[in-house]
């Protein structure tokens, strides 16, 4: 699993105080960038293999702009020509936000999705982690009990 901590801006903030519900597509986005250079390290557009297909964001509570926001990002599913992406988003130490995106194994030139390699399936399944995963607490290990009081 890959980690991002963002720290929000003023800008990203709306009428009400909070994070404005349009910020996380583009924070997940930004944490999806640890996959991008692991099946994609020069980063170069002209030859860039993955396209969007479909993205989704569940709002858990109100985010604020006064404290970092940790996304933990997994490959969840991979299959013959996609992959799936799982976000979850904590901040204060309680989960705000969560989401998914599809990405297709694009060829941009002859506009047709394609199988994924052999070699970035590979690559990919050394990450695949499940949802549960994705959405542990950063810092918290799933299964750990709390010390003794």
């Amino acid at each position: 699993m890959f980690q991002t901590t963002l720290e929000p801006r003023f800008s990203e903030t709306d009428g009400l105080g909070h994070i404005n519900n349009t910020v996380f597509p583009v924070w997940f986005e930004y944490a999806r960038k640890d996959i991008f250079k692991l099946v994609h390290p020069s980063l170069t557009h002209h030859d860039w293999p993955m396209i969007l297909a479909h993205i989704n964001v569940d709002f858990i509570r109100q985010t604020q702009y006064d404290s970092e926001v940790t996304i933990n990002t997994a490959v969840t599913k991979i299959g013959g020509k996609s992959l799936t992406v799982t976000h979850a988003a904590w901040q204060n130490e309680a989960l705000v936000a969560r989401g998914e995106a599809v990405l297709v194994w694009f060829d941009y030139q002859q506009q047709i999705s394609c199988p994924i390699p052999d070699d970035i399936r590979a690559l990919l399944t050394e990450h695949l982690e499940n949802s549960t995963q994705v959405e542990a607490q950063p810092g918290v290990q799933l299964g750990a009990r709390p010390i003794s009081e």
